[in-house]
């Protein structure tokens, strides 16, 4: 995964978006949370306290704006339109897809969240 053309923002948003995919379900799968750890590691965070320092700073994020359904896909739809290419918004897709999937069962609520998030990345 080559994320290096990311701007901080975006890398930010990815990690929040991921965060925010790998909870859609309301159940915490430990493949899901390796994922999200991968995802630290091709962001550049090599270190086990760098990647729990970013891990929490993004449950911090997006806290806020997941006590309902309704309000984490609203911020959803916001950090997705931080994705303006092409190239990037096939990224958060492909990288959004692998964490629901890494479980092998896609409930409802994700399917929906990722529904979410190809809209806002105005994707098919």
């Amino acid at each position: 995964m080559n994320l290096a053309d990311f701007n901080d923002a975006q890398r930010q948003a990815l990690l929040d978006l991921t965060m925010l995919a790998m909870y859609a379900d309301g159940n915490l799968a430990a493949v899901e949370d390796e994922q999200v750890g991968r995802l630290l590691t091709a962001l550049g965070c090599d270190t086990d306290y760098d990647r729990a320092k970013h891990y929490d700073a993004s449950i911090s994020r997006i806290s806020r704006h997941s006590t309902t359904t309704d309000a984490a896909r609203a911020h959803a739809s916001q950090l997705a339109r931080l994705f303006t290419s092409p190239e990037h918004r096939r990224q958060v897709l492909d990288v959004l897809d692998d964490v629901v999937t890494s479980d092998r069962s896609i409930a409802a609520k994700e399917c929906g969240f990722l529904d979410v998030v190809r809209e806002a990345l105005q994707m098919p």
